[in-house]
């Protein structure tokens, strides 16, 4: 039994090994499928769109179909607001008021449902008690253990936390983050929602025991008078306009001038400082990648020496307003980070909204490998529907609590589908999700 569990091990470890030697041998070109140029755009008198339905969460990979019909595009540019859960839960599901104390117990690896609906910004004070032995005999109190070797192999709801801890969440979308507890704690709620806990072990690691949690809750302090917003006087649904993207490129590309093989849609944008955009990416899960396969190899070592996990696999360099990207993120499960991730790269713009700058970027999910059909290597494939990538990111910063206001603009001239150099495609309703930071 032990030899056969050496033996998944070591194949376990070649296959990521392989994917990380992948990535690192093709660093100097595109890891994803880049694009042709976009189809012509539709004529007048194309149908009209119905409203967008309410954010859901972004299905898996297996729920895509590969033969999903091109997005019609919503008529003439325009701004649309977007309801943040927070205003949505708020106003329209007029939430209950809940008792100010809970005491809970948590005995198995599932999330579990308090069942209670908390708002933005709330205080949670927690204080945990109790114990579990794993099944690798390992013991472990709410505030968690280190990480062992064997750790590294292993998928936990929350990578930055330690083996056993306590841990919690709030709403259960897909790109809520989930946050660290321990023994004891107090937490200001990132949104509105339903608040779960969880103790952090993989699917693998069975367990006996169990933890009290008790949790009392306070309202969020008031401003102070005094205090400055940092954010628009207007939501930006209201300062924002399509104008503003008449002169930013569609598409990003793989050379900084010339004839390039255009690239990602532009699909997103920000308005915020550069600490502002850092910390929300920060605070929605994203992490900030390596620059170079050299610092990459010795982010990934320090990181495996000190048993932590590594998500910063670097990506390749792409081109908007003839420079590369000033910022990539990727947001990924350590063991599937070579194949499979959420990634995107940001460029600071010439525009500024409010007094603010104005970032654009290009958001995708990388979905596996596939053969380039130009080269006949091998290339990241992404999820044509990259419509579902851009509002996961609108839901990561939303279940954070990073932005104060939100709107989907339709350019001018938006994109709606193009064919991928290596012969796929992808689809978009060519709206470019604008958020305004807190």
């Amino acid at each position: 039994m032990n030899h056969s569990k050496c033996f998944q091990s070591e194949r376990r470890w070649r296959r990521i090994l392989w994917a990380i030697a992948l990535v690192c041998t093709n660093i100097g070109v595109p890891l994803h499928a880049q694009t042709s140029p976009a189809a012509p755009e539709p004529k007048s008198g194309q149908s009209k769109l119905p409203d967008p339905p309410p954010l859901a969460v972004p299905p898996s990979p297996s729920d895509i179909s590969p033969l999903a019909p091109v997005i019609a595009p919503a008529v003439g540019p325009r701004v649309e607001a977007i309801v943040s859960m927070r205003d949505n839960q708020g106003k329209n599901a007029a939430i209950a008021s809940h008792k100010q104390n809970y005491e809970l117990t948590l005995k198995d690896s599932e999330w579990l449902d308090t069942g209670v609906v908390v708002s933005a910004g709330e205080l949670a004070t927690f204080k945990s008690t109790g114990d579990i032995i794993m099944a690798d005999a390992r013991e472990a109190t709410p505030d968690g253990i280190e990480r062992g070797w064997k750790d590294l192999l292993r998928q936990f709801p929350l990578n930055q936390a330690k083996v056993g801890a306590l841990i919690g969440r709030v709403s259960d979308i897909g790109a809520s983050v989930p946050f660290s507890i321990g023994t004891s704690g107090e937490v200001a709620m990132p949104t509105t929602g339903t608040l779960y806990l969880r103790i952090n072990v993989s699917s693998d690691l069975s367990f006996t025991g169990d933890y009290k949690v008790k949790i009392k809750f306070a309202p969020a302090p008031k401003a102070k008078g005094n205090a400055v917003s940092a954010t628009l006087a207007a939501p930006i649904s209201t300062v924002i306009t399509p104008a503003t993207f008449d002169d930013i490129p569609r598409r990003v590309s793989d050379v900084a001038a010339g004839h390039g093989h255009p690239g990602d849609m532009v699909n997103f944008a920000i308005v915020g400082t550069r600490e502002q955009v850092q910390a929300a990416f920060q605070a929605a899960g994203w992490t900030a990648v390596d620059k170079s396969v050299q610092e990459a190899i010795l982010d990934g070592l320090l990181k495996t020496l000190s048993r932590e996990a590594y998500t910063a696999v670097p990506m390749s360099t792409l081109y908007l307003f003839g420079r590369p990207q000033d910022m990539s993120y990727s947001r990924a499960d350590p063991l599937l980070v070579a194949a499979e991730r959420h990634h995107l790269r940001v460029w600071q713009s010439d525009k500024t909204v409010a007094g603010r700058p104005l970032w654009v970027g290009s958001a995708t999910h990388d979905i596996g490998f596939e053969k380039d059909q130009r080269t006949g290597g091998v290339t990241h494939k992404i999820d044509p529907e990259i419509d579902k990538e851009r509002d996961y990111l609108l839901q990561g910063f939303d279940a954070a609590g990073a932005f104060s206001s939100a709107a989907y603009v339709t350019p001018s001239n938006p994109l709606l589908d193009a064919r991928t150099a290596t012969g796929g495609s992808f689809q978009s309703d060519g709206r470019i999700l604008t958020m305004e930071l807190r």
